[in-house]
């Protein structure tokens, strides 16, 4: 997947979920198994994170239950089987499956309100302080800058001043990619020179 690829517009993430319907459920495997119109799943975790999905943690529906149209040639489903004998227990149910809420009816409604709320999760805190140190950044260094700051994140010497990165580097690269589409998306960075340069266009901090 290219870097354009992954840039998601606040119109577009708006008619995705619009699709999804009022307590719609979606899941983290079906971009993966390929349904066009499916959020990545770092998109869905981030959202989650937001507040603008509720992210399933107990009681999690059967694939059945929501009418998920991959069912026939999805891996995932005896996950979450509620049959005993048929689900998977090597694989934890909770953090996959995203129900829409109160919240999400309102991006549908504003797109706009993605811009009011992502500045506030950490991992867009954290690219601010990157662009805020210089306005480019090839994606190696930036890799590496995350990779960096996810062994430093580790030692007991964390920076008090900064308790929003508590356990804030648990989360995946997938997440990252996910805030940084979401971030070019609305204008806020752009992708340069095929893909290989991330440079700000408009300060969200």
């Amino acid at each position: 997947m290219t870097a354009e690829e992954l840039v998601i517009a606040s119109t577009t993430l708006a008619e995705r979920l619009a699709r999804l319907g009022a307590n719609g459920i979606t899941c983290v495997h079906q971009a993966e198994q390929g349904d066009p119109e499916a959020l990545p799943g770092g998109v869905l975790r981030l959202l989650g994170d937001l507040g603008l999905l509720d992210s399933l943690r107990t009681r999690v529906p059967d694939c059945q239950e929501h009418g998920c149209p991959l069912i026939p040639s999805c891996p995932y489903v005896t996950d979450f089987a509620r049959d005993a004998s048929s689900a998977r227990s090597d694989r934890p149910k909770s953090g996959r499956k995203f129900r829409t809420n109160e919240l999400t009816r309102q991006l549908v409604a504003d797109p706009t309100l993605l811009a009011h709320r992502i500045p506030s999760h950490p991992i867009a805190q954290w690219l601010a302080a990157r662009f805020a140190e210089r306005p480019e950044w090839t994606v190696f260094a930036l890799a590496e800058a995350w990779l960096a700051a996810a062994l430093a994140d580790r030692e007991p010497s964390r920076d008090p001043a900064q308790p929003w990165m508590a356990d804030f580097f648990a989360g995946t690269r997938r997440e990252l990619a996910a805030c940084i589409g979401l971030l070019v998306g609305l204008g806020w960075l752009a992708w340069e020179n095929e893909g290989r340069i991330l440079r700000l266009v408009q300060r969200w901090w």
